[in-house]
């Protein structure tokens, strides 16, 4: 069996490539643009590789491959597997531009599903909305808890060999850097933590990402630096040094398919606090391996921080532990690959349905 990607060339796809894994080049993907001229480009692109590669089966991710690249698999006659890893702005955004763009991508996701095998959801929330809005039927989608976590190399003993415990209390948000991701209100809530535990520091690691309509520039940034309310940090091919060195991992989206981050801190002992949106809600038992706020409240957000700091080092240290053993069992990456490959042994037999069916 040849296993191969299908990716535009950057860092993630060269380091692919050195290490010998096959990867097909896209030229035509343009993952920000609205272009109709450039997305049919796309779907063409696709076609030719489906057609030449003459795969038995070929998994999509994102919203455009999703729908152009199940579109694409059609027309070369070639089985596909859609998975929505989250709705995008589309869906989300209260205005008339994303109000248009929503339904015609509605109506795009009906031909794409349509064409594919099966469409698998990262969250509950988000197979809901499809199934409602009618844009999956009913037995031809399920749920698989994200890409999942290595936790052989998101081990707690990763720590324990660095001795890198926490000088002082410190909270730790990963991800892009991006206002959906609620930095606004993790930095309101710094300054309301401050105001009982001083010393307390909260910090900012991942991407700054220039294209995206939600990107936090780099002013507002600088000057939350400048005032001393976070620190940046940059961002980080290897999160594990900065996750041993926090008390807990703070992620307080708006919304997410399946969050990495909070599963990658987790399997390596950590407590989290999130929101309860979409997607975060999924992978934390508030109170017991971690605490979950209302979406945009820094005060109840600065709340949960304040009580995980107010805990003992071993009620901490249980909580993480409780947080790695929710991720063995159900986020692992040998459980969710497992899931995926009985998916396609389904699918290339012909059966729409595994054990999580819609």
């Amino acid at each position: 069996m040849v296993v191969s990607g299908v990716a535009p060339v950057d860092g993630f796809s060269e380091k692919l490539e050195a290490q010998d894994f096959p990867v097909i080049r896209l030229t035509q993907l343009n993952r920000k643009g609205s272009n109709p001229v450039e997305d049919l480009r796309l779907m063409l692109e696709l076609r030719r590789i489906y057609v030449r590669e003459r795969p038995d089966i070929v998994l999509h991710f994102t919203i455009k491959l999703n729908v152009y690249g199940s579109i694409a698999a059609r027309l070369a006659g070639t089985k596909s597997i859609c998975t929505v890893t989250g709705l995008g702005w589309l869906f989300t955004d209260k205005s008339l531009k994303a109000a248009l763009g929503g339904l015609g991508y509605k109506i795009l996701y009906r031909i794409a599903f349509f064409s594919s095998e099966h469409v698998v959801f990262l969250n509950r929330d988000d197979r809901a909305f499809f199934l409602n809005s009618g844009l999956v039927k009913n037995g031809n989608c399920s749920i698989i808890p994200g890409t999942g976590v290595n936790t052989d190399i998101f081990h707690p003993d990763f720590c324990a060999e660095r001795g890198s415990n926490p000088a002082v209390p410190s909270f730790l948000l990963i991800g892009r850097m991006l206002l959906d991701k609620g930095i606004r209100e993790f930095v309101e809530a710094a300054g309301m933590v401050r105001q009982h535990q001083p010393t307390t520091e909260f910090l900012l690691l991942g991407p700054i990402d220039k294209e995206n309509r939600s990107a936090l520039s780099e002013t507002v940034l600088a000057d939350w630096e400048q005032k001393g309310l976070v620190r940046y940090l940059g961002r980080s091919d290897d999160v594990r040094p900065f996750i041993c060195g926090t008390d807990a991992v703070v992620l307080p989206s708006y919304r997410e398919g399946v969050p990495s981050s909070l599963l990658e801190a987790m399997a390596m002992g950590k407590p989290v606090i999130t929101t309860d949106a979409p997607g975060c809600r999924d992978v934390v038992e508030d109170g017991k391996t971690g605490f979950i706020a209302p979406v945009k409240n820094p005060r109840a957000l600065a709340d949960c921080m304040l009580r995980l700091a107010g805990l003992s080092r071993a009620e901490r240290e249980r909580m993480g532990r409780n947080a790695r053993a929710k991720v063995l069992r159900e986020f692992d990456e040998k459980v969710v690959v497992g899931a995926y490959l009985q998916l396609v042994r389904n699918a290339l037999l012909g059966r729409k349905n595994i054990s999580d069916v819609c």
